[in-house]
């Protein structure tokens, strides 16, 4: 038999130094017993005993008890026995999950209102988010409003000192000054004709002169001759902004760009296990779920934007999607994005009654298809044209009284905000219904540069949304937001899948390791949609043929 001493110093350096948790000793002994009585083969003992490690961090509130006791593991031990149906810890967890109690994928599958995400705060002093104690309402106190954009600076701005263009080599060398120094706009006083790159929030603070703002002055700016990149630039955004300190204390531009975006990947790497969707713990580790996502090669996800339910044409089409995926494999959803009615939705008790129809004639059809009702996913984003929230971001979801029906008949219905977030074993998607290019092209204090690769505007949007990590950029003059819920709008950390449900062509780009998706208006398009596949990251453009619907 193998020695006890050296499974034990697998356990404790897993617990310890691999994820800084305490053991005691009852529990280390515990742990080793139960895997040597087991028959956990030598070659397997880290395997194993990485796995329950993840296990018990998923499972437990680490932040609030560094310390594993013997009573924590075998409730553990217990549950993985129940919910895994492990039938000994002489088995390879991961093989267990993946194939003698095969891990459901639609069980997998989460939809987070904007309402419910937690908050964090990022503190520039320590360098560190913090979690918001306050609960958000939309009744917010002024102060909130200065908050909202001091938050989306220090957002932006320790992602950009991050960057490998901005940050300081550790040593000093040749090479020190071969990186981006950011200058805070203070710091100008008495260094006139001095070149600079400062960072700030772009405004007009006066008709036809616009100014920099960070988070202790602002200065006005000559834009006349500065050369601008990618992006639409628009009243409060932020920007960073390179050239020279006049005598006539203005800021004259030479070259004028968008803050570098970041991959998931660095986010992740950088910050750990922070939760910025509020979801609850569950057992699978992190390889498990990517494993899974990987394996599901057929799982797909339908979007369709526009699902104007009051309109016989739309009910026809969905009727010949419906039919051809429930006679082959089974999307894991659907993803049904408004407006759902064709023209805005007028508060009357006749029209109420109406729009409960739509819905309630559009769940009668999905209960035509069983395989559909029972197993997939039912996602419904509502449109400025729904019931009953104001001209303000986020959105609520349609109320239940008008869904009713469609909850009864559909198994896995979700009725949610606008903007919303889905999270897919590993994979988190971002849904947002605006019009959001035809706002930004619109109201953007320079005209964008279109010149040779930079021809398509849609590029421009995602760059813009992505670099300024914020879902609607613009003044809220344009377009308001709740003050306290800015958070729900924020594309930090990147999303895997951003699916931006606008007028315009549909099309899917990736930038920075994020799949940009817009389904285009199913109506106005030819009955377009979009098809997409986790396991491979990639989407494609879906056109339903007009001859098959008379």
């Amino acid at each position: 038999m193998p020695s006890f001493s050296s499974l034990k110093q697998i356990i404790y350096r897993q617990f310890t130094k691999g994820h800084g948790l305490s053991l005691k000793t009852d529990a280390l002994r515990y742990l080793e017993e139960a895997l040597l009585m087991q028959g956990v083969p030598e070659g397997s003992w880290n395997d194993a005993v990485e796995f329950l490690v993840e296990a018990y961090v998923k499972k437990e509130d680490v932040d609030s008890s560094v310390l594993v006791t013997k009573e924590a593991l075998e409730n553990l031990v217990e549950t993985l026995r129940n919910n895994l149906a492990a039938t000994s810890l002489g088995t390879d967890y991961r093989d267990t999950c993946m194939e003698d109690s095969p891990v459901d994928a639609a069980e997998l599958f989460w939809v987070i209102n904007a309402f419910d995400m937690p908050r964090w705060n990022y503190l520039s002093d320590l360098k560190t988010f913090e979690p918001e104690t306050q609960p958000a309402t939309i009744f917010a106190a002024p102060t909130e409003k200065g908050d909202m954009y001091r938050a989306r600076f220090n957002l932006l701005k320790q992602r950009t000192l991050r960057n490998e263009h901005f940050s300081a080599p550790a040593f000093v060398s040749n090479d020190r000054n071969a990186y981006f120094k950011i200058t805070p706009i203070k710091s100008l006083l008495g260094r006139e004709n001095e070149q600079f790159l400062l960072f700030g929030m772009l405004t007009e603070l006066q008709d036809g002169k616009f100014f920099l703002e960070d988070e202790d002055a602002n200065i006005e700016l000559d834009l006349s001759s500065c050369r601008h990149g990618s992006g639409f630039f628009v009243d409060n955004c932020f920007i960073l902004a390179e050239g020279t300190y006049t005598e006539d204390n203005i800021f004259k531009v030479d070259e004028l760009g968008l803050p570098p975006a970041e991959k998931r990947s660095v986010t992740d790497s950088t910050l750990g296990t922070l939760d910025f969707l509020g979801l609850p713990k569950i057992l699978y580790s992190e390889s498990i779920l990517l494993q899974e996502e990987k394996l599901n090669e057929d799982i797909a996800i339908i979007t369709i934007s526009d699902v104007w339910l009051d309109q016989p044409k739309i009910l026809k089409a969905l009727r010949k999607i419906f039919e051809g995926y429930s006679e082959s494999l089974v999307p894991l959803a659907f993803i049904l994005i408004g407006n759902f009615i064709s023209t805005p939705y007028p508060y009357s008790g006749a029209q109420s009654q109406k729009y409960k129809e739509c819905f309630s004639q559009v769940a009668d059809l999905i209960a035509e298809f069983p395989n559909l009702a029972n197993f997939s996913h039912f996602v419904f984003v509502p449109g400025s044209n729904d019931p009953w929230g104001s001209n303000v971001l986020p959105r609520p979801p349609i109320p239940n009284v008008f869904t009713t029906k469609i909850r009864q008949k559909v198994k896995r219905a979700h009725f949610t905000s606008n903007p919303c977030r889905i999270k897919y074993c590993t994979q988190e998607i971002v849904i947002f219904r605006e019009d959001i290019l035809s706002k930004l092209r619109r109201n953007c204090l320079l005209p964008p540069n279109i010149e040779g690769e930079d021809d398509d505007l849609t590029k421009h949007l995602i760059r813009t949304v992505l670099d300024e990590a914020h879902l609607c950029p613009l003044t809220l003059s344009v377009r308001p937001i709740y003050w306290a819920y800015d958070h729900a709008l924020r594309l930090y950390p990147m999303p895997r899948v951003l699916v931006l449900a606008d007028q315009c062509e549909n099309y899917g780009i990736n930038y920075q390791d994020c799949h940009c998706i817009n389904p285009g208006s199913f109506p106005n398009s030819d009955f377009t949609f979009s098809l997409y596949y986790p396991a491979t990251g990639k989407s494609e453009k879906c056109v339903l043929p007009t001859d098959t619907l008379w």
